[in-house]
Parts: structure tokens; C-alpha cells; sequence
């Protein structure tokens, strides 16, 4: 890819809108891992919002710019009553209900009271949001990503997670490994995970093991590999996409 174009699409993916949107539909990104693995044939389907995405963006902009485009709330104890049903069409989508809002917002300040968080924050040499691309295995295939913090040594990506304690085991699940793969290939640095503990606040700072990033590697390439054959080459179809295991 020319450097011009390269730095064009940066700077188009540099928005949100155009990232998640259908422009960033056309190159892979480290959410298409688990679908292309273990089900391609959901690859396409359109992706439906969810109120843990949309906790997941709002906490990442609390906690690092002070605001959030999602910060609209309903006083209503669940999703199912009229008030909050009446209250998502008027707005159009999801919203939070009130507790989950006051239980975000106290997270976001419990964290940044924690010196790793706050230097981390206010290390005014690192950047955010940084949009990237580049291919990785096979040059038929771009990958994007957009790095939370980009530091002099490391990305740092902000995650929470239900236990810190359980994060290392969880992280390959959710495909951590594969994202810190992808992220430190792009932009040729080793990444870390800063991480908050939902419900106590707590921080835990992550490095990326080799046999991790070996593990994303791996996954990348199956994922590249079903991406060519289902949906450029067109070699298989997908009604016979088959699982093969052993237990």
C-alpha cells in the first residue's frame, strides 16, 4: 500500500464513525477473530449494539478524555419496564439505566486515582486513539486496530474485567492474545494491558508472554486463512464449514 493512501484511510479511521462504521467494514480487525475461527458464516451479519460495548467505549472515553457521547441515562431499575422502553426509541438505541451510570462513573474515578493510571494519563509524550494498518501474515489481507495509548515503549490498552484475578485466564477467550499480536505487528512495539476491576476498582498491569502473542499469531493466521476461502477466493462454501476436535 502506498504511504499517501495509507496515511488518507488513517486519517478517515482516526473517527469512530468511520472505524466501526462500514468504511472499516473493508479491512479485519481483531473482533472479526472469533466469528472468522468459529463461525465465518456469521462474518457478514450485521453486529448488533450491546449495553457491554457500550459500557466498554464509554468507560475508555471517561477515563480518558472526561466525557463520553454515551452518557445518556434512564431512572429505571431495568430494561424491561415502559419508562426505559419508551425512553431508547425516543433516543434511537441503547441506554444506560441510572445505577449502571453512577456504578461507570465511580469506577472511571476510582481508577485514576491510582498513580499507574494517573501517569499513565498524564504522560503528556504518549498519544491516544491512534488508528493503524498494515497486512501481517498474507499481503491479500489488511488489518486495522486503534491503540487506547501509544507510549514511547509500549501500547497500553485499557480493559475491565470482572476479576483481575481470573484476567490472565480470560484473556485468550477473548482473544487478547490475537489483538496483541496484531497491535504490537503494526506498530512494531510490545504491548501491555492496563486493567480495572469492575465493582472495587482495582488495577493490574498485564505484559504479553511470547507463548501469548505466538497464540495470536496462530489465531490470525486460521482467521486470514477462512477469510481468503470463504469470502475472496471463494474456494469452500460456507454451509460446509466444519469444526474438527478432539476431547
Amino acid at each position: 500500500m502506498e504511504e499517501i493512501k495509507k496515511q488518507e484511510i488513517l486519517a478517515k479511521l482516526a473517527s469512530d464513525e468511520n472505524y466501526y462504521g462500514e468504511y472499516g467494514r473493508q479491512f479485519l480487525s481483531n473482533s472479526d477473530i472469533g466469528t472468522l475461527i468459529n463461525n465465518p458464516r456469521g462474518f457478514l451479519e450485521p453486529r448488533e449494539d450491546n449495553i457491554n460495548l457500550m459500557y466498554g467505549r464509554a468507560f475508555h472515553e471517561l477515563i480518558m478524555f472526561g466525557e463520553t457521547q454515551y452518557s445518556n441515562f434512564v431512572d429505571a431499575s431495568t430494561r424491561t419496564t415502559k419508562i426505559y422502553k419508551e425512553a431508547s426509541e425516543e433516543a434511537g438505541g441503547l441506554l444506560f439505566l441510572k445505577k449502571e451510570w453512577e456504578d461507570l462513573n465511580l469506577l472511571v474515578d476510582t481508577a485514576i486515582k491510582n498513580k499507574i493510571v494517573s501517569d499513565v494519563l498524564n504522560n503528556k509524550s504518549n498519544s491516544y486513539e491512534i488508528p493503524n494498518l498494515g497486512n501481517l501474515g498474507n499481503d491479500d489481507v489488511t488489518w486495522k486496530c486503534k491503540a487506547d495509548i501509544l507510549s514511547d515503549e509500549y501500547i497500553i490498552d485499557i480493559k475491565t474485567s470482572s476479576s483481575i484475578g481470573g484476567f490472565k485466564y480470560s484473556s485468550k477467550s477473548y482473544n487478547y492474545d490475537s489483538q496483541a499480536y496484531i497491535y504490537s505487528s503494526l506498530f512494531q512495539k510490545p504491548m501491555k494491558f492496563l486493567v480495572i476491576e469492575k465493582g472495587t476498582g482495582c488495577v493490574g498491569v498485564f505484559n504479553v508472554s511470547d507463548e501469548a502473542y505466538l497464540n495470536g499469531q496462530e489465531k490470525v493466521t486460521k482467521a486470514e486463512e477462512n477469510y481468503l476461502k470463504y469470502f475472496v477466493n471463494k474456494k469452500e462454501r460456507l454451509e460446509n464449514f466444519t469444526i474438527y476436535g478432539e476431547i
